[in-house]
């Protein structure tokens, strides 16, 4: 009888520990999806490479909520704009539904006075699901500015655009990401910028005409 019921007993419980950790799998597993449709990796790019003259010269210290990290063009773009980043979706995920963010503002901040002008545009660009699309995302232009630094270090822009609710069945369809180009007017240590960001909250704003 001992050598009957191991079989059986094998054969409830083999099935099991397989839903058992299919489940534990999955519980794991969908979070982290739902966290990478919430808030997925964004793209930053420095066309200069200018990291490899100063390893402190990272593209992501422009986005890194830091003012006390530098991005400096060192090296000559090998594109239209020395870099590109993606700051923040248009949404957020919130009981199934996408629902606008509400961000205020976007603020470049340089390193000094003496940094060269910045030719600057803030662009919406389109989500895409790269898994099933082929392409590259459309852009928006919302705002096209050269920015003086010698008239202030920071500036700020408002953003007024209004969005739409957007089911999670129909991501990304009518959900952008914040995202923003530069194009330095010369190159060296004073081509600087501290820190680029989007904020729900508009403080002291200075916005050039």
């Amino acid at each position: 009888m001992k050598f009957a019921i191991g079989p059986k007993i094998f054969a409830i419980a083999f099935p099991a520990a397989l839903l058992a950790a299919n489940y534990y799998l999955y519980s794991i597993t969908q979070p982290k999806i739902d966290e990478y449709k919430s808030e997925p990796p964004f793209l930053r790019f420095d066309f200069t490479d200018s990291y490899l003259d100063d390893r402190s010269s990272q593209v992501f210290y422009l986005v890194d909520g830091k003012n006390s990290t530098e991005w400096k063009k060192l090296r000559p773009s090998s594109r239209a704009m020395d870099f590109d980043a993606e700051l923040r979706l248009t949404h957020r995920l919130k009981n199934g539904t996408y629902i606008p963010s509400g961000w205020k503002e976007i603020r470049i901040l340089a390193c000094s006075k003496k940094a060269p002008k910045l030719d600057f545009k803030i662009l919406l660009r389109e989500a895409i699901n790269v898994d099933k699309e082929s392409r590259l995302p459309d852009d928006i232009v919302i705002l096209s500015k050269t920015l003086d630094f010698s008239e202030s270090e920071e500036f700020r822009f408002p953003l007024s655009r209004k969005f739409e609710p957007v089911k999670a069945d129909q991501y990304p369809k009518g959900i952008f990401i914040w995202s923003v180009e530069g194009t330095f007017h010369g190159m060296g240590p004073e081509a600087c910028i501290r820190e680029i960001e989007v904020s729900d909250h508009e403080v002291g704003a200075f916005f050039p005409r």
